[in-house]
């Protein structure tokens, strides 16, 4: 019987710091905003983002290990569908791919090493302050 009450003091004690915490002034939102009003974007644009995965991925891994049934599979141009985070900072996390069933895992790899390198993007706005906002981009390689 002690054990139970000690129990619900203990959910409760945590339970109000929790909301403490919530409604602490200065506390950054860490919330995913669903709509907003700017996107985030590389920077420097869509420019600036084919030339940082053209000077990052490298694929030679990935043709080496394609044989005729990998080529049958995946094919030669394989797309990869990324979702992933960025925070009010513009740093990126939480990258997933989406459609992994249809891409190679060597390029599943490299694609997910490549965005854990990424430099931080400009954050998504709303009413004029920065906020964490999911995100999605492809990601393609054509081998020949």
């Amino acid at each position: 019987m002690k054990v139970r009450y000690v129990m619900l003091l203990v959910v409760m004690l945590l339970s109000s710091a929790v909301k403490a915490l919530e409604k602490s002034p200065g506390k950054q939102d860490t919330i995913i905003a669903p709509q907003v009003d700017v996107a985030p974007q590389f920077k420097g644009g869509v420019t600036a983002w084919n030339r940082f995965l053209q000077n990052r991925m490298n694929i030679n891994e990935l043709v080496g290990s394609m044989d005729s049934t990998a080529y049958v599979t995946y094919g030669t141009r394989q797309t990869a569908i990324l979702e992933f985070t960025v925070c009010e900072d513009g740093e990126v996390c939480d990258v997933v791919v989406l459609n992994r069933d249809k891409i190679s895992p060597i390029f599943e790899k490299e694609v997910l090493r490549v965005m854990s390198r990424s430099p931080k993007w400009e954050a998504a706005t709303k009413d004029g302050k920065p906020v964490r906002t999911k995100f999605k981009q492809t990601i393609m390689a054509i081998l020949d």
